[in-house]
């Protein structure tokens, strides 16, 4: 006989409640005691239902499944159980802390969860577990468990299941999920998508780790790999609650925007963008979002260290892109972070998890690489300015340091940004030529004909009068892969104008230089 051991924590919602008044059917539902609940789960062994509780049985509860092995069941609830609607990050450190100190003793842990904030919880667990190695699994209903035609009954067998992974015999799924209806989906990739369906969750932008019909099958192409075996599990569960969702709308004032941007209470931001990552090129709107980010306040004190400011679309599919439409290009350097694919739960969820845990220089950072799986890509920005390693004319060199985390292999997408590009002593109407060389043996003309390898993109331009700084963007994903090495990159910028049948060196300057990398996963 093989036994697993779960863990079965209570925190109330829609599985656990019935009317408020025994005597009024009618009256609103409320959350009801753990005992309450568990006296209509068929198939518990070693429970005394319908007894006093001095009168009840002692002996380790169980379900035996038709392979006759065992799983054995521990239970506990929250201080209070609540409606998913009051459940916030105090209760989201109770829920870890709780596992923390079972941790050791059980296999696996199922939570039982109302379905309204669900998804916000699972994805918060993703975060504040480190190094987790057995399964936690949430699941509810959409109706109580006590109603007649209930799905309370076989989401809970279903999620006790796959948490007894041994007993069951299920391949181990080491992360945070969702266990509901037919389905089981990474907890920090999942949404509600019906307030009435039995399949009230779904995941837009990635695979089911499993399916639920006949039998439970788990896709193990798409579930996370165990930690190492010398890395110890751990919460941290400091989270910073001080930030704001924010959807844009059609009308959507600069007044309302400094309003919430510009709030001393809030120290990041999700930004509901439209489309692909897609703002208003209204002047006044760009200028409140760089205040935004850089820390200021429409009264008050400064936020210390700036604001972290995160695009998000409002589409449930596909992933944010900004520079794809002019509209977006000037977000990125402004400062504003890619919420690529993210739902808007696990968005939240890592904006708070990334303020409370992660040192002020590595926020922006941590926040657009993937920490469990909830994004597709990471973005990685290489950042260069006009403090150049050499500064003739006609030639600026800079360097930048790559997130050693940045495969080049996984490479999808690199866009070259030259932004606010400025010729001086130039008249308008005459040609420009821009060449841009990564790592080259050294930064002399001469040495960087057009055809060298070394050069990842090149353009001419004429100045005009009426736009004195001008934006480029440069797609130079295949030069990138196959320049980009382990140490720092020297980008080196070569400008020079047409005079006759000549080119003529020429003095350039520019508000901001950066790569763009986009890289799978």
């Amino acid at each position: 006989m093989i036994q697993s051991r779960v863990f079965v924590l209570y925190t109330g919602g829609t599985i656990g409640m019935a009317p408020s008044n025994p005597e009024d059917p009618e009256s609103p539902l409320a959350p009801q005691p753990l005992e309450n609940l568990l006296d209509f789960v068929p198939g518990i062994h070693g429970r005394s239902t319908g007894k006093p509780e001095r009168e009840r049985s002692t002996s380790t509860p169980y379900f035996e499944l038709a392979n006759s092995n065992r799983i054995e069941l521990g239970f506990a609830s929250l201080t209070e159980p609540v409606d998913s609607t009051d459940i916030g990050p105090a209760e989201w450190k109770e829920i870890a802390e709780k596992i923390a100190a079972q941790y050791d003793h059980f296999d696996g842990f199922v939570v039982l969860h109302g379905t309204d904030t669900m998804a916000f919880t699972s994805s918060a667990l993703s975060f504040i577990f480190e190094n987790l190695g057995k399964p936690v699994v949430l699941t509810g209903s959409q109706l109580p468990i006590s109603a007649v035609g209930t799905d309370a009954v076989p989401n809970f067998i279903n999620a006790v299941c796959l948490a007894g992974y041994k007993a069951s015999k299920l391949p181990l799924v080491p992360e945070v999920v969702i266990v509901f209806a037919d389905r089981i989906l990474r907890g920090c990739r999942a949404s509600k998508v019906s307030t009435s369906d039995s399949a009230g969750f779904d995941s837009p932008n990635f695979p089911r780790l499993g399916d639920i019909g006949g039998h439970i099958t788990v896709n193990t192409e798409y579930v996370l790999p165990s930690p190492a075996t010398d890395k110890k599990f751990f919460v941290r569960t400091g989270l910073v609650d001080k930030v704001s969702s924010i959807s844009l709308f059609p009308g959507f004032s600069n007044r309302q925007m400094q309003k919430q941007f510009l709030d001393p209470a809030v120290e990041g931001l999700i930004m509901r963008s439209y489309g692909s990552g897609n703002v208003p090129k209204n002047p006044a709107f760009q200028k409140t979002l760089q205040r935004a980010i850089k820390g200021e306040s429409m009264a008050g004190a400064a936020v210390n260290g700036g604001r972290l400011v995160v695009n998000l679309s409002q589409c449930s599919f596909g992933s944010v892109d900004m520079g794809r439409y002019e509209s977006s290009s000037g977000l990125l350097e402004a400062g504003v972070i890619s919420g690529l694919d993210m739902t808007p739960e696990a968005a939240l969820t890592k904006l708070m998890w990334v303020l409370g845990t992660q040192p002020a220089q590595e926020r922006r950072s941590q926040m657009q690489i993937s920490q469990r799986g909830e994004q597709t890509e990471n973005v990685f920005d290489l950042r260069f300015h006009d403090k150049s390693q050499e500064h003739a004319a006609g030639i600026i060199s800079c360097a930048s340091s790559p997130d050693p985390r940045l495969d080049r292999s996984h490479i999808s997408r690199a866009m070259l940004h030259l932004v606010g590009l400025q010729v001086e002593n130039v008249e308008a109407g005459v040609e420009i030529r821009i060449r841009t060389f990564m790592n080259p043996p050294s930064a002399s003309a001469n040495s960087c004909p057009d055809a060298d390898e070394q050069r990842v993109t090149g353009f001419t331009f004429r100045k005009e009068a009426s736009r004195p700084m001008q934006t480029y963007i440069r797609n130079i994903t295949h030069k990138t892969r196959s320049l980009l090495g382990n140490g720092d990159v020297v980008l080196t910028l070569f400008s020079d104008v047409k005079k006759g049948d000549f080119w003529v060196p020429v003095q350039i300057n520019f508000n901001g230089l950066h790569i763009s990398i986009t890289a799978r996963a």
